[in-house]
């Protein structure tokens, strides 16, 4: 039987062979520490034994969000297959030395673009030019040298405590299941749809 995150790689991959162009974005929802509800779509770059990972701006409202309430939630639609992952969490920052080394494997025009929107995203500006102009200006800074990590740039890593599996059946008897982890065991159960 497959590990619950081996499944989820596995349902990504099969979505992905079944045409859809990119299966790797999925909606991160949080909490204020007030209890108010907030959700975006995010682009999670890494799942492995420990996680999913995905990287931002600090001072955003999602990274507060996270350091004032880190249970979150990540959720794929699969619209080709007609499946759904729910994966309930704790989410914790990522080392400087693992923003660094995730800043390192990013191609060079990702690294330009998120340096020319840090430190603004989601903030008032007075017109696309702004970041136009910004962006050719980091380009001519750092003509013929590394980009250094950006001081904004951070990761964050949803540890998953529950993964709810979703799969819609024509028959209308979908297939819904979950596992659960307790003292690093995860428990599969069936759930009525």
């Amino acid at each position: 039987m497959l590990s619950p995150l081996d499944l989820l790689t596995t349902w990504l991959a099969e979505e992905q062979s079944a045409g859809a162009p990119n299966a790797k974005p999925a909606v991160l929802s949080t909490c204020t520490k007030d209890n108010v509800p907030h959700a975006r779509v995010v682009v999670i770059r890494e799942i492995n034994d420990k996680g999913l990972l995905f990287f931002t701006q600090r001072g955003n409202r999602k990274v507060r969000e996270l350091l004032d309430n880190p249970q979150a939630v990540i959720t794929y639609w699969f619209e080709l297959l007609q499946r759904q992952v729910i994966i309930e969490g704790t989410v914790v920052p990522l080392s400087e030395a693992e923003n660094e080394h995730y800043w390192k494997s990013y191609p060079r025009e990702s690294q330009l673009r998120f340096t020319c929107y840090a430190p603004t995203s989601a903030q008032p500006i007075t017109n696309k030019e702004v970041l136009e102009n910004k962006m050719k200006q980091i380009e001519h800074e750092f003509k013929g040298q590394v980009i250094p990590l950006s001081p904004f740039y951070c990761g964050f890593r949803l540890r998953p405590e529950r993964i709810m599996y979703y799969a819609i059946r024509t028959d209308a008897l979908s297939d819904v299941f979950e596992y659960r982890q307790s003292d690093g065991v995860w428990t599969m159960q069936w759930l009525s749809p």
